[in-house]
């Protein structure tokens, strides 16, 4: 699939969007360009995927669009906003409002069960409500989880914790979704029933835009936009 056209300026139709971007990290005496000089406009109500091997700085430029990560050099918006600029603070409470992630590694609550996890998110504003149990039960049961959730996470299958782990990152309702290698180690069913889930959130208008390198969610064909990345550049 070919790159498509970059643009720098921010729009109404943009959810995400990243100018000129760079990122660099020193390691031990070497200075590593993770991401180097990406432009990128994500609309809204899309499904996108980054693609690439490990080491292409898909998970950076995740991290950058979701305002996780500062850029070295360049601009980064979450709904027409810069972000770059912001102070600490009022960045995490834009990325909290608008941005959810599913990260790689899941982080989820050994010790907790399933509902107990989903309703983590909530913990800074005060705990779960009645409604919101209601909601996060809601949200389970979308995800085929509901009789699991007085589960420990750890006694759940890689499918279920995934699942699971896509269903924490809803339960603040964010209208952005970003997530790090979704089908990872799944086998068939389980990668499949990710990536109805994701193209089922895109057409309700979430903007979703995933890391991966798996073919199963790069080519399919309700995704939007493959976006090939190799030594943190699209290609």
């Amino acid at each position: 699939m070919t790159r498509e056209p970059a643009s720098t300026e921010a729009s109404t139709e943009e959810a995400l969007g990243v100018s000129h971007v760079f990122k660099r990290y020193r390691d031990g005496d070497t200075m590593v360009e993770a991401v180097s000089d990406v432009s990128l406009s994500v609309p809204r109500a899309s499904l996108s995927v980054l693609v690439g091997p490990s080491g292409a700085g898909k998970t950076t430029l995740l991290g950058i669009l979701g305002g996780l990560v500062l850029p070295t050099r360049g601009d980064a918006r979450i709904d027409g906003r810069s972000v770059v600029h912001l102070r600490d603070h009022h960045r995490t409470a834009l990325r909290r409002q608008k941005v959810g992630f599913a990260f790689q590694d899941l982080a989820l609550i050994h010790g907790m069960s399933l509902l107990e996890n989903v309703l983590l998110p909530l913990t800074p504003q005060g705990g779960a409500r009645k409604q919101d149990v209601a909601r996060a039960e809601g949200l389970l049961e979308r995800f085929g989880l509901l009789d699991k959730r007085d589960r420990r996470v750890e006694r759940l299958s890689g499918g279920e914790k995934q699942r699971g782990a896509i269903a924490r990152t809803l339960i603040l309702e964010p209208p952005i979704l970003l997530l790090d290698e979704p089908t990872a180690h799944l086998d068939g069913e389980n990668a499949a029933a990710i990536v109805d889930a994701l193209a089922e959130l895109r057409d309700e208008g979430t903007t979703l835009v995933a890391a991966t390198h798996d073919a199963r969610l790069s080519e399919d064909p309700r995704i939007d936009r493959a976006l090939h990345m190799a030594d943190g550049k699209l290609c």
